[in-house]
C-alpha cells in the first residue's frame, strides 16, 4: 500500500486501505443485564461486612490474641469481589474503553487496547451479517464472534461472544462504510 499511514507499516495488505478510525465512549455505563452481578455483588460484600464485624467482635481467647486476631482479615478479600462486582466493574470497563482504538479498513476490524502497558492489537475479517446494535448511549457494530469456555464446578459452558466497536459515535455511518467493503469484496 503506497500511502500507508504512520504506525500501520506491516500491518495491512497491499490492497487495503483505512475507512474509518474512532473510539468508545469512556464513560460509565450500566446496562440492564449486569443488574443481577451487581446484586450478587452487593451481597457477597454484604456477608464479607457481617464477616469482619463478628470476627471483630469475638474476645480474645484467655492466653491471648494470637492468631485469632487475623481472622477479621479473612473478609477482606471477599469484600472486595463483592465491591468490584457491585460498583468497580462499571470502572474498570469504562477505563478499558478510555484506553481502546477501532479502525475499519475495506478487509477488517481493528481493536487496538493499551491498559497499563498491555498492548494488543487485534483484528477481525469482515464477515457477511453485519449487525449494527443501537444502545441508549450510542452505537455499537458487531462484525466478529469468538468461542469462550469456562469452567466451573457445574461443568463446562461455551458461548458466542460479540466483538466489534461499541459505543461509537455515528454508529450508521461506520455501518455503511463496512457494508460497503463487504460487497466491495463480493
Amino acid at each position: 500500500m503506497a500511502n500507508t499511514p504512520p504506525g500501520w507499516e506491516g500491518l495491512l495488505d497491499d490492497d487495503e486501505e483505512i475507512l474509518w478510525q474512532g473510539r468508545p465512549a469512556g464513560g460509565i455505563v450500566v446496562r440492564g443485564s449486569d443488574l443481577f452481578e451487581s446484586l450478587f455483588g452487593l451481597f457477597f460484600a454484604g456477608f464479607a461486612v457481617f464477616w469482619i464485624s463478628m470476627a471483630s467482635s469475638m474476645g480474645a481467647p484467655r492466653n491471648g490474641p494470637g492468631i485469632f486476631a487475623l481472622f477479621p482479615l479473612f473478609g477482606l478479600p471477599f469484600l472486595a469481589v463483592g465491591l468490584y462486582l457491585a460498583f468497580g466493574k462499571f470502572f474498570w470497563r469504562a477505563h478499558v474503553r478510555r484506553n481502546t482504538n477501532y479502525t475499519l479498513t475495506n478487509k477488517r476490524g481493528f481493536i487496538a487496547t493499551d491498559v497499563f502497558n498491555n498492548r494488543k492489537l487485534r483484528s477481525y475479517a469482515l464477515q457477511d451479517g453485519l449487525e449494527l446494535e443501537q444502545t441508549a448511549r450510542g452505537d455499537t457494530l458487531w462484525f466478529a464472534t469468538e468461542l469462550v469456555t469456562t469452567r466451573g464446578k457445574n461443568g463446562t459452558r461455551t458461548y458466542r461472544k460479540k466483538i466489534g466497536f461499541e459505543l461509537i459515535e455515528g454508529g450508521p455511518r461506520v455501518m455503511g462504510l463496512a457494508r460497503k467493503a463487504l460487497k466491495a469484496q463480493s
